[in-house]
C-alpha cells in the first residue's frame, strides 16, 4: 500500500476529533468493527452496516482480525473500510478515510485504485510486488516496501461486491537483495576490467548463450546482442572452421551427460584477427533438480599461445623471453624431465634453481590433485597432445595456489617429440571472484525465496514451487495434502506484548513446524500469521498425522517472550487431498482455507479437512 496525505476532515459520520480518539482507543477486533458499524454508510451510497451481505461482514471481521495492513473497497466507488495498520500507511494520524470512496479519500493515488477496481471488479486478482511507501521522508533509508495484492470479494449471486486488499512488508528482503546485488556487480566490474576473463551462459532447452563485454569482445560479437542473448550457432561462428569439430563434440558429449565443459580453441574476429581462448564450464540445475543452464568463463590465453610458439622456433628466443613473462616458463625433455624454469619459478615456489632436483615441482603440486596431474601429463606426453590443466600449486608463502599450466611438444624433422615447452599462470584471483560470484548468484537466489523472519519460503516462492508440483503430479496422480495453518489469537499477542514479541511467536511456530515436517515438503509463510504446507506423496490418513504432530508442538510447549513471560500458542488447521487431477491451486488454498474457517469455529486447536471438487 502506499501513503498519502489524506486531508479530509472527518469520517462518514464522524468528526476527525472523534474518530482520533476512536483509533487511539481502539484495542481489539470488537471495538474496530463497532466504529466501522457506527459509520454513515448510506451517505455513501451503501447499505446500513447490519444489512451487508454475510460474504461481506466476514470479510470485514478478516479485516479486523488481521495484524497485517488490509483494506475493503465497497461497492463500484470502492468506499473504503481500513484497519488501524492500514491507516497508518494510507494517511496521517487523525484523517478519516473511511466510509469514503477510495477515489476522494486518496486523491493521489485515485489513477492506481481506479485500475485496481475497474480489473477486479471483471473477477481478477491483483499482485504487486515490492511496492516503495516513503513514510513522510525524503531519506532513502527511511523506504519501506511491500507487497500488494488484490482479491475480488462476491456475493451469494457470484458477483463482484467488494475488494479486499492486502500489503505484506518486505522491507529486510529489499534491502538485503540491494545490499547483494551491489556486492555482484563490483565483481562483475573487476572481471570485466581484467579485459582477460569473460563470463557465460547457455539455457540448454533454448540454445541461447548470454556473456559479458569481455566474451563479445573475445568473439567480435556485438555485446548488445551477448547481453540480450544470441542463439549458439552464432557463437560457434566465430570459432576458426578447424576448431569447430572439437568445440561442437566437447560441447555436445558436456551436455548429453551433464558434466563439466573445458575446449581450447581459436576465435577469429569479423576483422579477421584470431585469438586463442580456453572456456570452462559446468552444468547447473533449476528448483526442480533439471539439467537448465551450462555456466562458464572464457579466459583469452593468445599470449601464452604465441609465447609457446615462439618458444619451439628459438633457443635463443626462448631464454630471452621468458624472463620478461608473467608466466612461470618451463621445459623439459620428451620423457618429462624439466631442465629449464624461467626466474618467475623461484619468484614464485621461493626455491632457487640450483636447489630443484627432479621431484621438486611434483612434491609442490596439492597432494589432492596429484592423481589428476599425474593423468593428464602422462596422457600428454603418450599421444602428443598439448598439455593443458589447471591445479593448486603451494606458494613461497606456504598457500597453495590455482595455477593454469600449459604445454606444446617441440617435433623434429620426422614429427617426433622432443621437447616440451610450457607456461603456469597465477589464476588464483580468477578463481576466487568466481566463487565468490557463484556464492553471491546462491545467496540472492536463496534470500528471493525465503521468508526472513521465519527462514520458511516467501508467500510467492511457495506459490510458484506448489503451482509446479501439482502440475507435475497431475501424470503421476500420486496422493498429497495441503495444509492451511493460523497461529490462534495472534493479534491479541501483538496487542498485548507489542509487534517483536509477536515476530517471536511467528518464527518460533515456523520452526517447529519445519520440525514437523520432512524435507521434502513444501513450508510457507502466506502472510501474516497464515502457513501453508505441501505434502507430497501424502495420503489423507498419513496427512492427519502430520497435522496432529504440528498441532501438538505448538501446544505443547510454552513460548518464552521475556523473563518471567510464557504464552502458549495453539494453532488451526485447514486441509484438503489433492485425489482428483487438473485440480488448481487457487482451488485447494479456498478448499483448505474453508476448513481452516471451520475449524476457528469449531474452538480453534484442531485440523479440519475439506474435500477437493472435480472441475466441471
Amino acid at each position: 500500500m502506499r501513503q498519502h496525505r489524506s486531508g479530509s476532515s472527518g469520517e462518514a459520520g464522524m468528526n476527525s476529533t472523534q474518530l482520533s480518539e476512536a483509533h487511539h482507543h481502539q484495542r481489539s477486533p470488537s471495538d474496530w468493527l463497532a466504529l466501522q458499524a457506527s459509520l454513515d454508510w448510506p451517505s455513501a451510497g451503501l447499505p446500513p452496516f447490519t444489512e451487508w451481505e454475510p460474504a461481506l461482514l466476514a470479510v470485514m471481521r478478516l479485516v479486523a482480525h488481521a495484524s497485517a495492513p488490509m483494506i475493503l473497497m465497497v461497492g463500484p466507488e470502492g468506499v473504503l473500510a481500513a484497519n488501524a495498520e492500514a491507516q497508518s500507511l494510507l494517511a496521517e494520524p487523525g484523517s478519516a478515510i473511511n466510509g469514503r470512496s477510495v477515489l476522494t479519500a486518496l486523491p493521489g493515488l485515485a489513477p492506481f485504485y481506479s485500475a485496481v477496481l475497474k480489473k477486479t471488479r471483471r473477477g481478477e486478482t491483483l499482485h504487486f510486488s515490492d511496492q516503495p511507501n516513503p513514510l513522510n521522508s525524503d531519506s532513502a533509508s527511511a523506504t519501506r516496501w511491500f507487497n500488494l495484492d488484490f482479491t475480488p470479494v462476491t456475493a451469494t449471486a457470484g458477483n463482484v461486491i467488494a475488494v479486499l486488499g492486502t500489503a505484506s512488508e518486505v522491507t529486510p528482503h529489499i534491502r538485503r537483495v540491494q545490499g547483494l546485488s551491489d556486492s555482484e556487480q563490483r565483481l562483475r566490474l573487476a572481471l570485466e576490467s581484467s579485459g582477460m576473463v569473460g563470463i557465460w551462459t547457455l539455457d540448454v532447452r533454448t540454445r541461447t548463450s548470454t556473456a559479458d563485454a569481455n566474451v563479445a569482445r573475445m568473439y567480435g560479437l556485438s555485446e548488445l546482442d551477448y547481453q540480450s542473448g544470441v542463439d549458439s550457432a552464432l557463437f560457434i561462428q566465430a570459432i576458426h572452421p578447424d576448431d569447430r569439430p572439437k568445440v561442437n563434440k566437447a560441447l555436445g558429449d558436456a551436455l548429453a551427460t551433464e558434466t563439466p565443459y573445458r575446449c581450447r580453441y581459436r576465435v577469429v574476429s569479423r576483422e579477421g584477427g584470431v585469438r586463442w581462448v580456453i572456456t570452462s564450464a559446468r552444468p547447473a540445475y533449476n528448483e526442480h533438480k533439471q539439467f537448465a543452464r551450462m555456466l562458464g568463463v572464457v579466459i583469452d590465453v593468445t599470449d601464452q599461445m604465441e609465447t609457446a610458439s615462439a618458444l619451439a622456433d628459438s633457443r635463443f628466443q626462448f631464454q630471452t623471453l621468458t624472463e620478461t613473462l608473467p608466466q612461470i616458463v618451463w621445459s623439459c625433455d620428451a620423457e618429462g624431465r624439466h631442465d629449464y624454469f624461467s626466474a618467475r619459478w623461484s619468484e614464485f615456489t621461493g626455491i632457487e634453481p640450483k636447489d630443484i632436483v627432479e621431484n621438486t615441482w611434483k612434491q609442490l603440486v596439492y597432494p589432492d590433485h596429484w592423481p589428476m596431474v599425474s593423468t593428464v601429463w602422462d596422457k600428454a606426453r603418450t599421444t602428443g597432445e598439448p598439455y593443458d590443466i589447471d591445479y593448486r600449486f603451494r606458494h613461497r608463502s606456504g598457500e597453495y595456489r590455482w595455477l593454469r599450466v600449459m604445454a606444446l611438444p617441440i617435433r623434429d624433422e620426422l614429427g617426433q617429440i622432443t621437447r616440451w615447452c610450457g607456461t603456469s599462470t597465477d589464476v588464483h584471483d580468477n578463481y576466487l571472484i568466481a566463487q565468490e560470484r557463484e556464492k553471491l548468484r546462491a545467496e540472492l537466489e536463496r534470500v528471493a525465496s525465503e521468508d526472513q523472519l521465519t527462514q520458511v519460503l516467501t508467500r510467492r516462492a511457495f506459490i510458484g514451487r506448489a503451482t509446479a508440483f501439482i502440475t507435475a503430479n497431475d501424470a503421476a496422480l500420486m496422493p498429497a495434502t495441503l495444509l492451511m495453518l493460523d497461529i490462534d489469537y495472534f493479534k491479541s499477542i501483538n496487542d498485548a506484548y507489542g509487534h517483536p514479541a509477536g515476530d517471536k511467536v511467528l518464527a518460533i511456530a515456523a520452526r517447529r513446524i519445519l520440525a514437523s515436517t520432512t524435507a521434502t515438503d513444501l513450508v510457507g509463510r502466506l502472510g501474516g500469521e497464515e502457513f501453508a504446507v505441501l505434502l507430497p506423496a501424502c495420503s489423507r490418513q498419513q496427512a492427519g498425522g502430520v497435522a496432529e504432530r504440528i498441532r501438538e508442538s505448538m501446544a505443547g510447549d510454552p513460548i518464552t517472550l521475556g523473563e518471567g513471560l510464557q504464552v502458549t500458542v495453539t494453532v488451526s488447521i485447514g486441509a484438503v487431498s489433492i485425489t482428483i487431477p487438473g485440480q488448481d491451486l487457487d482451488q485447494l488454498l479456498q478448499i483448505a482455507d474453508k476448513a481452516l474457517y471451520s475449524a476457528k469455529s469449531a474452538g480453534r486447536n484442531r485440523a479440519v479437512f475439506g474435500e477437493a471438487q472435480a472441475l466441471p
